[in-house]
């Protein structure tokens, strides 16, 4: 059972998504961060059409209208994703971007489904904390490392009481703010992934802050040594708004990934200047980086 709403959001399978930029583009799924929502982390609409994108997004678990409900595994993130995908009537591989907490789900789905992903893109990735025999992880010392104390104590937290954590983050951030989602990312990501990232063989592109305390480097240091032949592309961090002067071109190397002829410096220049510069989108806008990493100064 599917519906639609006025914004062009669909509901299948309890999954909220929506689908932007050109119609006959090449399909995209942009997967947020924590927190986002199918609202946050693409480009403006403009941008998208320009990069010859279609660009599918969805509240992941916990987040918007997706509820949330018990932890899950990788695996079963993939499949929201292939449950997206169908519904959308995306038949073939599809770019996939995936920022921050959404990072177990998307290498699952390159390890497991190859034939359903053209190339991956991950923005300032978390890595595994736990493994098991087919799931390689970082050592726990290392995982830990480099992160900022909050940072440290909401997984910590997160493992010990889910319940409380949830209800404080709500009277902090607002019952609306996704608290539901950020528990369910914090408790995922340290649970066994339950895939190899040696088996991932599509293109990847690992995009990372140098200076971040919340994903660390050395978390995206670990998925590029581990991922066939990916690409690390690092940027400062604090570099001004780096999300808005960023994000077009992270999208237009991923275009290029999947086939689409390359913007020239003008046209991408023009794509860029289109991208939401002061919130998170609104009329033709189709979002800000919020939930693609976290937004910069």
């Amino acid at each position: 059972m599917s519906t639609s709403t006025a914004d062009g959001t669909t509901t299948t399978s309890g999954i909220a998504y929506r689908v932007q930029g050109a119609a006959d583009g090449v399909p995209v799924v942009a997967l947020h961060g924590t927190p986002g929502s199918r609202f946050s982390g693409t480009p403006a609409r403009d941008a998208l059409n320009a990069l010859g994108l279609r660009v599918l997004t969805f509240d992941r678990p916990g987040y918007g209208d997706t509820p949330g409900g018990e932890p899950r595994t990788a695996r079963e993130l993939a499949q929201d994703i292939l449950d997206v995908l169908e519904h959308a009537g995306v038949e073939g591989p599809a770019g996939i971007l995936a920022a921050g907490g959404a990072t177990p789900g998307a290498l699952a789905l390159a390890a497991l489904h190859p034939e359903r992903v053209g190339a991956l893109t991950l923005v300032w990735p978390l890595a595994p904390s736990s493994g098991d025999a087919g799931s390689p992880a970082m050592e726990p010392h290392e995982w830990v490392r480099g992160m900022e104390e909050q940072q440290r104590m909401l997984h910590a937290v997160a493992l010990q009481d889910p319940v409380f954590l949830r209800d404080q983050l709500e009277l902090g951030l607002g019952a609306h703010a996704g608290a539901e989602g950020i528990v369910l990312d914090l408790l995922q990501v340290q649970e066994p992934w339950g895939v190899d990232p040696a088996d991932v063989r599509c293109p990847v592109d690992v995009w990372w802050g140098t200076d971040s305390a919340v994903s660390p480097a050395a978390h995206a240091v670990w998925l590029s040594d581990h991922l066939t032949g990916a690409q690390v592309r690092e940027h400062a961090q604090e570099e001004h708004q780096w999300h808005v002067r960023r994000l077009v071109e992270v999208f237009a190397q991923l275009a290029e990934r999947l086939g689409v002829e390359p913007l020239s410096a003008q046209e991408l220049a023009a794509a860029s200047a289109a991208v939401d510069t002061d919130g998170c989108g609104g009329g033709r806008i189709g979002g800000c980086a919020c939930g693609a990493g976290g937004c910069g100064a």
